[in-house]
């Protein structure tokens, strides 16, 4: 029995990527396919979904993409969501025991491993990497002094964002994995330097949960380093000196964004 995994990525921002299998013996088909405004999408009735309201689902990465026919070379798509059960598609031929050393990959798998071997997110205009990045004084959301020279010695992760920036909105559960990844070390500080007022930032947050360390009113820090897009994000080594940045959500950013603080922290 020939087993297909299947895992579909819709990848926002006009950047449109091409969904691989996962590691399989020799005699296994793959299939890649492609997907674009031109693709046909179906809800689960089999109605036709408008490119807007299919690629608006994605957008909340809680949906995910199967093929109609795997047989067809341009197949039709169905949103399904996500832990929806994904089907094994079989040949006619007599069946096989499968190796126990066969692994089967999830689709939420199957898209780490994807996201993993796209190339680093663009960097910003903004900084550069390996020049120490000026240093700002202020107060966080609760009153909290900070002054980043005296958090050399640590792993500082800044994002740059505001409440009625879309990017910033679909960037953050990703951004609150990240922080929960590193909760209990201490030699990881993360902060979000937010364009909005206080009472702005306090009646969000209790609605959506965002886990870095919220600094309100700070458009003069953000006019300071010439920022203009968002959201924008900076990791800062140990002595202070840039190691990662880039300007936007990219898919694959909160990954470079681990491997840049895995490789700070040694």
């Amino acid at each position: 029995m020939k087993y297909i995994y299947l895992c579909l990525l819709c990848v926002l921002f006009s950047i449109h990527l091409r969904a691989q299998d996962a590691p399989k013996p020799s005699s296994v088909v793959t299939r890649t396919f492609s997907i674009d405004q031109k693709s046909v999408v179906k809800d689960s009735t089999g109605k036709r979904l408008e490119y807007k309201e299919w690629t608006a689902l994605m957008r909340t990465r809680q949906y995910v993409l199967f093929p109609e026919n795997v047989e067809d070379a341009v197949p039709s798509f169905v949103v399904r969501k996500k832990g929806y059960k994904q089907v094994s598609y079989t040949t006619e031929e007599p069946a096989q025991a499968e190796p126990e050393s066969q692994k089967r990959f999830s689709a939420e798998e199957l898209r780490e491993q994807m996201l993993a071997s796209l190339p680093k997110p663009e960097e910003s205009t903004y900084f550069t990497t390996g020049e120490e990045m000026e240093t700002f004084n202020t107060r966080d959301l609760n009153n909290n002094k900070i002054k980043l020279k005296e958090l050399r010695g640590k792993v500082v992760v800044l994002n740059f964002w505001f409440i009625n920036c879309p990017a910033c909105m679909q960037e953050i559960p990703e951004l609150n994995k990240l922080v929960d990844t590193y909760k209990d070390n201490p030699n990881v500080v993360f902060l979000a330097i937010a364009l909005d007022y206080s009472y702005e930032l306090r009646k969000f947050l209790k609605t959506t949960a965002f886990n870095y360390d919220i600094i309100d009113n700070g458009r003069d820090i953000a006019n300071n380093y010439k920022i203009h897009l968002y959201p924008t994000s900076v990791i800062l080594d140990k002595e202070g000196k840039v190691a990662f940045h880039t300007v936007g959500f990219a898919p694959n950013a909160p990954i470079w964004m681990k491997k840049t603080i895995d490789e700070s922290l040694k």
